[in-house]
């Protein structure tokens, strides 16, 4: 009775020593798995790709139009020559497809991110057509390329300048002050009248350059009237002058009283 009590408790201890190590074995089992089989990536995803005629590139080694190799940009490529990112193997997806290709050039224009794929890389994924493809990749050695994080945005630009204000105006000044002359023009007070025309000569019988006179002296002529007083008649034409008209008569008048005295004079002298 004594032996099946002994080997009832020995059969329970077993089974709760292997029911209490089973948890600490498959703990052990998980923290295998995590730090040998499963790889924690840096991976880039939305990254830009393009397509270029390749050469010789930064990394020091001609690639061809069919290699699946690509530049990375500048951010990433980092100093040095090479890089130290060059030579480096890097998995990319894209459009439902998987491959891996070999760091061998810098991209400047490149977005941080950004590749720079062969033609023959870029068909692999693409038509040229399409121009641009966006896709994933990560390098395989799981290092990051020694990039913790993309490079901090670039500064906001700066706010917009307020409304422009024109400058405060400032009224002209001139610099010097005009001043009227300080003399003034006198008119001479003094006049100086032109010479009047010499009056006519009494001795000339004539009154006009166009006017001769004649005169007839007869003892027993009746001297009161007419022609027969032996006055002077002329014999031209006056030259119708209205300015001159008045003048010219008051002379033929003149002319003719004198011409009546001289006759007087000489008839009583004769008597």
């Amino acid at each position: 009775m004594l032996i099946p009590l002994v080997s009832l408790v020995l059969t329970a201890l077993t089974a709760t020593a292997h029911l209490a190590g089973r948890p600490h074995r498959r703990h052990q089992e998980l923290a295998q798995r995590v730090s040998g089989d499963v790889q924690l990536h840096k991976r880039f995803d939305s990254a830009r790709w393009t397509f270029y005629d390749v050469g010789l590139g930064a990394c020091g080694k001609t690639s061809q139009p069919g290699d699946f190799m690509v530049a990375l940009n500048s951010a990433q490529y980092g100093g040095g020559y090479p890089g130290p990112n060059c030579f480096k193997s890097i998995t990319m997806i894209a459009n439902g497809k998987t491959t891996t290709a070999v760091i061998l050039d810098e991209c400047p224009g490149c977005p941080w991110g950004g590749l720079d794929l062969s033609r023959g890389l870029f068909q692999f994924f693409a038509s040229e057509s399409a121009g641009v493809v966006y896709g994933t990749w990560f390098f395989n050695d799981g290092s990051g390329g020694g990039v913790v994080s993309p490079p901090p945005p670039p500064p906001p630009p700066p706010p917009p300048s307020p409304t422009w204000s024109p400058p405060a105006w400032t009224p002209w000044t001139p610099t010097t002050t005009w001043a009227p002359p300080t003399t003034l023009w006198t008119p001479s007070t003094t006049h100086t009248p032109s010479p009047s025309p010499p009056p006519p000569s009494q001795n000339n019988t004539s009154a006009h350059n166009s006017t001769s006179y004649s005169a007839t002296t007869t003892s027993g002529i009746n001297y009161a009237s007419g022609v027969a007083s032996g006055l002077g008649i002329p014999t031209g034409t006056i030259a119708p002058n209205p300015a001159l008209l008045d003048n010219v008569d008051s002379l033929n008048q003149l002319v003719i009283n004198l011409g009546g005295l001289v006759v007087a004079a000489r008839a009583v002298i004769g008597l």
